[in-house]
């Protein structure tokens, strides 16, 4: 059944990632970090990632065109959706767009597209329905119950909002938003910027925690002067993190573990706040962790909060690796040590302070069984949420998904389509929702930076091709850890058979 013979708005699904970039002030001190350009490009492509929030009547809004073979494997497998986007790289009618309009966030761009109003011949129309006949709207669902948790017509917030307006599903809002919004609207309502960015800052949930009466972990430090200070008391315990308010993964988070480090860092804050920038970083002692998860809910804008999933996070040097569905024993677990307390009190502050939407918590229990609530929360869609919405298409066959990546570096005439057409080869491509294998995820994350060294090479403002970088994401469905394991061996050898490096 689709959307709208259900009485479902049809919605948009896009945003831009790494959003935390473009909430932080421009005026705060920055930690150091090597610039990767590659690094960059992928990030923006992505919201390709976002398509599983998507309906077979709803619109996967894109930076850059999907690779038609992506789009109609995963239409075979029940991801039915529509397609538009701002780019089309492969087109060498078109001339490429500078590095600065590039990287621009996408409600930018695509309110730029509307107010030229121009043809809407870039929508493409997929056959099919993305999800299963009889599935059911979801009510409030207790953790414990969390197997049912996705089996359903609409996603939580197409059934918040009554059916007035355009739905709007973005990934994360940013200040380009609220231009998409005038542009291309009327859309239900979503949380205003302030309030977004407020609560996505790690002060913010360091102090929801004290405010809640939990275990604090994390000190503030607003000059290097202060950073020095309460470092050098965290040292005599041990190492700790120091941690820019918008951090994100693998980026804006330093480990410190010696004075000399500690004051080569105070350095370089000293001479950004003598060049009239300020200092905000939240230092916290590196604890001794056994487990990364996460929890994911969605709070509606009457209030009332719904959960969706816990997800186990594999992390690698403070650098996010892959989610997979956290088992009933987790669950029974977390429910024991009153982890679902913590988070009805954190919910509930966050209404109070405005906030409706999607919510993750990263948490963590440690080596000697403490569980830690809240280590930073992400008031935005997520890689385990994402996770957790794929999932809705094993459940049925009682089958897991582990959603993960690879770091590539491709070879020259390497195309999406030799990797497609390689994992169906080996019998390594899930083919059937039933079956077990490996599920491609995104096409432009592997070849965004493929294909702008090429083109840029034949207009001649590149010379060297080097060997550019690309991330594949894949879902991992085995029938247990080790399976999935020995499937994650398998792709690394059809990649190796392609002379695809793999640098994780």
């Amino acid at each position: 059944m689709s959307n709208s013979e259900a009485g479902v708005i049809p919605k948009i699904v896009m945003g831009t990632f790494d959003p935390e970039t473009r909430w932080r002030d421009s005026d705060l001190a920055r930690l150091p970090a090597m610039p990767d350009k590659d690094r960059e490009s992928i990030v923006l492509c992505m919201d390709e990632l976002l398509f599983p929030f998507c309906g077979p009547d709803d619109v996967l809004y894109s930076r850059c065109k999907m690779d038609p073979a992506l789009h109609e494997y995963l239409n075979g497998l029940g991801f039915s959706f529509r397609t538009r986007y701002h780019y089309d790289l492969n087109d060498e009618k078109e001339a490429l767009p500078g590095p600065d309009v590039f990287k621009q966030c996408i409600f930018k761009l695509a309110a730029d597209q509307s107010q030229l109003l121009k043809p809407a011949n870039r929508v493409l129309q997929a056959a099919g329905s993305g999800y299963r006949e009889g599935a059911v709207v979801p009510k409030s669902i207790s953790p414990m119950n969390a197997a049912d948790d996705l089996r359903h017509t609409q996603s939580p917030d197409q059934a918040a909002f009554p059916l007035a307006a355009k739905n709007l599903s973005p990934y994360a809002i940013t200040a380009d938003t609220e231009a998409y919004l005038h542009a291309a609207g009327p859309f239900c309502p979503l949380p205003d910027l302030e309030t977004v960015v407020r609560v996505n800052s790690k002060m913010y949930s360091n102090r929801l925690l004290a405010r809640i009466d939990e275990k604090c972990y994390g000190s503030e430090a607003n000059s290097a002067a202060e950073m020095e200070t309460t470092g050098t008391t965290l040292l005599k315990r041990g190492p700790y993190l120091l941690k820019d308010p918008f951090g994100v993964s693998g980026k804006g988070n330093l480990l410190i573990d010696s004075e000399a480090m500690q004051r080569r860092i105070a350095d370089h804050l000293h001479k950004q706040e003598g060049s009239g920038l300020r200092s905000q970083f939240l230092l916290e002692p590196l604890l001794m962790k056994e487990t990364d998860f996460s929890s994911h809910w969605f709070i509606r804008e009457s209030g009332e909060k719904e959960f969706i999933s816990v997800q186990r996070m594999m992390n690698h040097q403070q650098n996010y690796s892959g989610s997979i569905k956290a088992d009933e024993a987790f669950n029974g677990m977390l429910e024991n040590a009153g982890y679902y307390i913590v988070m009805e009190k954190a919910l509930q502050a966050m209404v109070e302070d405005g906030y409706h939407g999607f919510v993750c918590f990263d948490s963590m229990i440690l080596e000697d069984g403490e569980v830690v609530s809240i280590v930073e929360i992400n008031a935005r869609k997520s890689m385990g949420l994402i996770n957790a919405y794929l999932d809705k298409w094993w459940e049925p066959y009682d089958h897991t998904g582990w959603l993960t990546f690879f770091s590539l570096g491709l070879p020259e005439g390497f195309t999406f389509g030799k990797l497609l057409q390689a994992l169906r080869e080996s019998g390594l491509l899930l083919t059937a929702p039933g079956d077990y294998g490996i599920v491609p995820l995104s096409s432009n994350t592997v070849m965004v930076n493929e294909i702008l060294t090429r083109r840029r090479i034949a207009d001649g403002t590149q010379i060297k091709r080097g060997m550019p970088k690309g991330r594949l994401y894949v879902s991992v469905v085995g029938r247990d850890d080790g399976h999935r394991s020995e499937l994650v061996e398998s792709l690394r050898q059809v990649l190796a058979d392609l002379s695809v490096k793999v640098y994780n």
